[in-house]
């Protein structure tokens, strides 16, 4: 291989290294209360999906429906079944909240 195509190849290779490793996850959780209309039966369930999506994943009883009730930012990643992360209280400082990880905006 001549000198020239190494010295391309292992450019394009730390490039490509270098945007791999800067990448960041982030997600939204969802908080959704479904409800039995019939039986009065209510739960809260923290989700990815959000209440379009989760009916179509997780399946509901009959007379079921499920209702958005707030959402927010996660700036972790959610494999290996970790825990979403935690909610945000109310009127909670910004700068107190986690900063994003890998210098996400």
């Amino acid at each position: 291989m001549p000198l020239r195509a190494m010295r391309s190849f292992f450019v394009i290779l730390i490039l490509i290294e270098s945007l791999l490793s800067s990448a960041s996850a982030e997600y939204r959780a969802f908080e959704l209360l479904i409800i039995n209309p019939e039986t009065g039966k209510e739960r809260r369930v923290i989700s990815t999906f959000d209440h379009i999506q989760y009916p179509e994943y997780h399946p509901l009883e009959s007379g079921e429906v499920v209702n958005y009730v707030t959402s927010w930012m996660c700036w972790d990643r959610t494999n290996h079944l970790q825990k979403y992360c935690p909610k945000p209280d109310q009127g909670q400082d910004l700068a107190t909240l986690p900063k994003p990880k890998n210098n996400a905006p």
